[in-house]
């Protein structure tokens, strides 16, 4: 016995039936395809300079050497970090990252020591070094500062160690990152790694 299997019909949706012939109609596409053609060249006009002298002319060849910033380890920066207490936000222009008192400091990045403070409030002991490339890193509530201003430092030796000076609630580095006069997010300086326990 042979069976013959018809395949389903499909049938449209009520309002597709209706809305369907009106955008078939050949004076309904030639208006939709004027419209796209017309905002095309428009916006082709608007975005473009007719004279291509004026491109040329806005073109710079750029001779410089670009220095490429990799990123570092919160091992090269604090070893013996706990966590964080506080990230970058508005108000809070650095990254807080807790350690045991005493914990020794490394800088991000080599540069060049530009300012030492020994405040009791703000920032308490706190160094700021000159990275170069536009960049500033600031290290406070430091307990001990093993560098002075001027010294040429590298990332292989300590800066200080984390203290309780200044204005804070507990034990911890404040890292911030100033580019160009501005703080940025330390973190992609970072790379985050285990946390030690304590």
């Amino acid at each position: 016995m042979i069976l013959n299997i018809l395949p389903k019909t499909r049938t449209s949706n009520p309002v597709s039936k209706l809305i369907r012939p009106m955008f078939e109609g050949k004076t309904i596409k030639a208006v939709l395809g004027g419209i796209i053609s017309m905002t095309s060249l428009a916006s082709g006009l608007v975005f473009l300079p007719i004279d291509q002298s004026v491109v040329a002319a806005n073109i710079q060849t750029l001779n410089t050497e670009i220095p490429l910033e990799t990123r570092k380890s919160y091992a090269n920066v604090l070893p013996a970090y706990t966590g964080v207490s506080q990230g970058f936000r508005f108000g809070h222009p650095g990254i807080d990252l807790t350690a045991p008192l005493g914990s020794k400091i490394y800088p991000i990045k080599e540069g060049v020591v530009i300012k030492v403070q020994y405040l009791k409030y703000d920032y308490g002991r706190a160094v700021w070094i000159d990275n170069g490339n536009d960049t500033v890193s600031l290290y406070g509530h430091m307990g001990k500062i093993f560098v002075n201003e001027g010294d040429t430092i590298t990332t292989d030796k300590p800066i200080g160690e984390v203290g309780l000076t200044g204005k804070t609630t507990g034990p911890h580095l404040h890292l911030e990152v100033i580019k160009n006069e501005k703080n940025i997010n330390p973190q992609p300086y970072l790379a985050l790694g285990r946390v030690n326990k304590r």
